[in-house]
């Protein structure tokens, strides 16, 4: 028996105390920040096999819904609620008890719940949007904003693995419309923020009439279930923001272009949306597949530390270097792999390109080489003409996976990609399924721990989120 309970919490700001005082280069006062002291290697000792048992499974989760394509507003959005057990849960917001559309319980294993369009963001402002759902059971939660032509996915971290500091990667910036976004809600209040910006290229921007330049430092406090967005005309990425007790941060673009190299063929601007991972449980290694039938895929690396790290496309290896704050892009065909290799923990997102021939774009946080586990299950959302599901996997497990309790030799002679890839003396299998809509649940049975990815594509839109899982804590630089 599952029962939703909907609570509207009472109101933790006045009206009067919404605009918050932020300027550039201020400080906090009066409370302490969460600091660490790191080593040289923040992951110096660390195991290098595959491990990763708690997947994005948790009892709390903190969802925003960043601002989508003005066309989206009369739109619903939709959060998946999936486990393996009974559970209930409790949905709670001081946003409206009008909140939710329509419940769905199509089987005991998930809830779809559609909240109203108006809970997406606006920009610079505080409020009380962030949604708070608990559970009595461990669920993944999976969240849509599913626009017939401007649609993402994002898989929800559990607060549990939410944290204090993050770096932000963001698309660049199409044109001077099409720019990119970055959100933050608070579970808790009083929570004060840093965010230390960082634009490229350098063009000030103007909040509540403060300018804020590349280098800047904005100040905000977020109480219970708060939220505040930020656009801008440029890379965002490189961003950190710093808080007093752990938030959630999002990424992405309200409706972006990303086209192929120097193409002029990129489609229709379609919403980019992740859920960005704390900068403690990142990774240092990662497997980045190809997007599947695209004219190729946007990879972005963004380094909260200096480091020095490499990757590879085939036979070509590059070393690159990188100071906090420091990231680049590559781009890469729908038939190449990049292996990427770094000293110190990096965060890896993608951007699928679009075009009038490929469908839309959409934006992944790649899992990190030790960021993999041994089950997933997710949503395959059912109202995309193709939906597809990326593994990579030891190539000596491939066949101990099951889908839907269907041994993985069944589908391997559809297979729509596959490939090999060496890394650190071990052979992976990168490979790519077509797939229905609906409960997926994927598992190896030899515990080996596996990457999963899933996206869909239809008309002038598209969507993709990864079965996130995160590491144990690294530390965390202070990025005073």
């Amino acid at each position: 028996m599952t029962v939703l309970y909907l609570q509207e919490r009472n109101k933790s700001r006045d009206e009067n105390d919404n605009a918050i005082k932020i300027g550039p280069n201020a400080e906090t006062h009066g409370q302490n920040q969460k600091t660490a002291v790191c080593p040289n290697d923040p992951i110096k000792g660390m195991n290098y096999t595959t491990a990763g048992k708690t997947g994005i499974q948790g009892r709390q989760f903190l969802i925003c819904f960043t601002d989508n394509h003005e066309e989206a507003v009369n739109q619903p959005k939709t959060i998946y609620i999936l486990s393996d057990e009974d559970f209930e849960l409790k949905l709670i917001s001081k946003f409206s008890t009008q909140l939710i559309k329509d419940v769905v319980t199509p089987t005991r294993n998930l809830i779809e719940i559609n909240v109203i369009s108006a809970v997406a963001l606006s920009d610079f402002k505080i409020e009380e949007k962030a949604l708070l759902i608990e559970t009595t059971k461990d669920v993944s939660v999976i969240i849509i904003d599913n626009f017939i032509t401007s649609s993402d996915s994002t898989g929800i971290l559990p607060i549990k693995s939410t944290s204090n500091s993050y770096v932000i990667s963001t698309p660049r910036a199409f044109n001077k419309t099409l720019g990119p976004q970055f959100a933050i809600a608070s579970p808790r209040n009083g929570t004060i923020i840093k965010i230390h910006f960082h634009f490229d290229p350098d063009l000030p921007t103007t909040i509540d009439g403060i300018t804020y330049q590349n280098g800047s430092i904005m100040l905000l406090v977020l109480n219970e279930l708060e939220t505040y967005e930020i656009y801008h005309i440029v890379d965002l990425s490189g961003t950190f923001i710093d808080s007093t007790s752990p938030v959630a941060v999002f990424s992405g673009s309200f409706c972006h272009k990303v086209p192929f190299e120097n193409s002029t063929d990129f489609g229709y601007c379609s919403k980019l949306d992740e859920q960005l991972p704390p900068i403690d449980r990142l990774d240092k290694m990662y497997i980045v597949p190809p997007s599947f039938k695209k004219m190729g895929t946007v990879l972005k690396i963004v380094s909260p530390f200096q480091t020095r790290l490499t990757y590879k496309i085939g036979n070509k290896q590059t070393e690159k270097i990188l100071q906090p704050r420091g990231f680049f892009e590559i781009t890469f065909s729908d038939k190449d792999i990049v292996v990427i290799d770094s000293e110190k923990a990096v965060l890896v997102t993608t951007f699928a390109t679009g075009s009038n021939d490929t469908d839309g774009p959409y934006m992944i946080t790649v899992p990190g080489f030790r960021q993999y586990t041994d089950k997933y299950l997710v949503m395959v959302p059912e109202n995309f003409k193709e939906n597809y599901v990326t593994i990579i996997i030891e190539e000596k497990s491939l066949y101990n996976l099951i889908l839907n309790e269907t041994k993985i030799i069944h589908y391997l002679n559809d297979r729509k990609f596959y490939t090999t890839v060496p890394f650190r003396k071990m052979n992976f299998v990168v490979l790519v399924l077509q797939v229905n809509g609906g409960l997926l649940r994927v598992e190896s049975t030899d515990t080996a721990a596996f990457g999963l990815i899933v996206y869909g594509h239809r008309k002038h839109d598209g969507h993709g989120f990864a079965g996130k899982a995160v590491l144990p804590d690294v530390c965390v630089p202070s990025h005073q």
